[in-house]
């Protein structure tokens, strides 16, 4: 991993109008990617992971939605100031993303090397033998057996695994600086979810790769990420790199996520007669409409102060492996 800056986003603010109020989904998110750098979004589901890398794609459907404010910044030009079409040479060439549910992201009525070859056709100018050998090609680097029998197959021939397979080779086709993974292992089976997070490992390892990994699963980041920013209500609470934050975590929030997960080491506290149940986070994430002036997680923490009610916490610069920060009362210099 380079100390080079290949991404930065400040400040990013994303809003959606709806008939109940102004949903504030990103509020002032901040964050650095380096060259080469694996770096995990984690956060319960509508902690707003998903809409802070829409933003950063400009893939942000107005209305409702719209980004009011930030910058997101790379090769020094602010992606959300040059027009439309900078924006669209940019997405797949230098930046791009593997979606959520490959089943309705890939085009049910084209063959899967067809819209590989879509991509290398607009930003590499192939010809179409040429991208057609070029996806198979991908299509053998992902893994997927028989590549030149199975191109010309429609996205319903596929398994849920080889389909996110299919995405990861449309991502990869034009070789990108910065690949964005949103939750590519959902609905996968857990041998297949390995398979997947070693492929974009691997595949980061080899061309330098930076990678933002969108997920909910920590043992997803404990393997593959460098570092971490943890999001709650919009907002990212605590970053810090990953071998920090799984040993020495800082936010309330982030110790409840931790605790959650089930342990080997414990297995036997966890027994169905007389064991202990497993630990979960009280209480549900705030509306995101007309949030309170204070701590969002106040409700839920169970050592919220009075102050804590009262005034969001500044971001504090704490000691570690790596620079890390944290927006909590408990560790502000103020306190």
């Amino acid at each position: 991993m380079s100390d080079e800056i290949i991404l930065r986003v400040e400040g990013l603010m994303t809003q959606f109008s709806t008939d109940y109020g102004l949903v504030k989904a990103v509020d002032g998110v901040s964050f650095d990617l380096r060259r080469g750098e694996t770096l995990g979004l984690v956060g319960e589901s509508g902690c707003g992971k998903s809409v802070t890398n829409l933003s950063i794609m400009r893939l942000i459907q107005s209305p409702p939605g719209k980004t009011v404010a930030g910058k997101v910044l790379y090769q020094g030009r602010d992606l959300l100031q040059v027009s439309d079409e900078e924006v669209r040479v940019l997405r797949g060439k230098n930046i791009s993303m593997i979606f959520q549910d490959p089943l309705t992201s890939l085009n049910p009525v084209l063959t899967v090397s067809l819209q590989i070859m879509e991509a290398l056709q607009l930003h590499h100018g192939l010809k179409k033998k040429e991208a057609k050998a070029k996806a198979i090609e991908m299509l053998r680097l992902i893994g997927i057996p028989d590549p030149e029998r199975r191109a010309n197959d429609y996205p319903h021939q596929f398994s849920g695994g080889m389909r996110q397979r299919v995405m990861i080779a449309i991502a990869l086709s034009c070789d990108p600086e910065i690949l964005i993974a949103d939750e590519p292992t959902t609905a996968l089976d857990v041998t297949i979810q390995a398979q997947i997070l070693e492929l974009i490992k691997d595949l980061s390892a080899r061309s330098s790769t930076s990678v933002i990994m969108i997920t909910h699963d920590l043992g997803v980041v404990a393997g593959i990420c460098d570092s971490v920013c943890v999001m709650y209500a919009g907002r990212v609470v605590e970053r810090a790199s990953v071998d920090d934050l799984f040993y020495d975590p800082k936010h309330p929030y982030t110790r409840g996520l931790l605790e959650s997960i089930p342990r080997l080491d414990r297995a036997e506290e966890y027994g169905t007669v007389g064991g202990k149940r497993l630990y979960s986070i009280p209480g549900s994430p705030p509306s995101l409409i007309a949030m309170p002036p204070c701590c969002p997680f106040n409700s839920r923490c169970a050592r919220a102060m009075d102050i804590c009610r009262r005034a969001y916490p500044p971001e504090t610069s704490l000691a570690g492996r790596s620079p890390r920060t944290v927006s909590c009362w408990l560790h502000a210099k103020e306190n």
